[in-house]
């Protein structure tokens, strides 16, 4: 009998478990709200990037995955796994909901995307650790649930999230911790200076997103920081050599005083 009660307890500890991690995952993933347009998937071209079957090239809004080098194959680490986990709906019917901004600087289309069941695309690859939150205003819907499919990623150690956040001087996409080191602001907007080669421009597009007293505060303070960041074109020795624009508050966030 003692055996027998014994292997219930234990079915019973296994099926809560199961069914606790099940509803956080769930919890974890974005739910479509609002109206949707019902489209077929016709091919992928990577993680944020396929076509419809009517032509229309489409990127992820606010998920940025790591990049596939189609020319030479020096693919960014899990920028195979991001393409192949889209690659499932290849053939498929999903749903879309345009962003605030219509298309991109490349002519995408920007869309977010849910599954048959309506579960945003953007939360599963995050919450897998396949990509990286972002947010370009005004694309800024479901940022709250994309933060929280992150964080469960980054609380696992799943894919992206295994890697240093050492920053790099390389063109495009980082994200990396950084010393504020000195602050000043112009026409251009706030200047953010930092212990590496780099300097975060907060631009006048984003200004009512901070106030002034919070950005000097940031001085001093460790930061954790994600956007593209680009070389800067000048002969000045007295400039950092690279620029990284952050047009949100969510992507510089205060890890505290160094």
């Amino acid at each position: 009998m003692k055996v027998i009660v014994q292997k219930k307890r234990q079915v019973f500890l296994a099926l809560f478990l199961f069914l606790s991690c099940s509803f956080l995952y769930a919890n974890n993933l974005c739910q479509a709200s609002g109206s949707v347009e019902r489209a077929q998937v016709k091919r992928v071209v990577d993680g944020d990037t396929l076509y419809l079957v009517d032509g229309r090239r489409v990127r992820l809004v606010g998920i940025n995955t790591p990049e596939l080098d189609h020319e030479h194959g020096n693919n960014e680490p899990f920028a195979v796994a991001a393409k192949q986990r889209l690659t499932q709906l290849a053939g498929r019917y999903i749903y879309l909901q345009p962003s605030k901004d219509g298309r991109d600087r490349y002519g995408r289309y920007l869309y977010y995307l849910f599954d048959k069941d309506r579960i945003s695309l953007s939360s599963q690859l995050l919450s897998e650790g396949l990509g990286y939150r972002i947010a370009v205003p005004p694309n800024l819907a479901y940022q709250a649930c994309y933060m929280a499919s992150e964080q469960s990623a980054r609380d696992a150690n799943l894919g992206v999230w295994q890697q240093s956040l050492q920053w790099r001087p390389q063109a495009g996409f980082v994200i990396a911790r950084v010393k504020i080191t000195s602050i000043s602001h112009n026409r251009g907007g706030w200047w953010l200076e930092t212990n590496q080669s780099l300097v975060i421009n907060l631009p006048p597009s984003a200004a009512n997103y901070w106030q002034a007293q919070k950005v000097f505060f940031l001085q001093g303070h460790t930061v954790e920081v994600r956007g593209w960041q680009h070389k800067r074109n000048s002969r000045n020795s007295k400039y950092q050599s690279w620029v990284l624009p952050v047009k949100y508050p969510s992507d510089i966030r205060d890890i505290g005083p160094s």
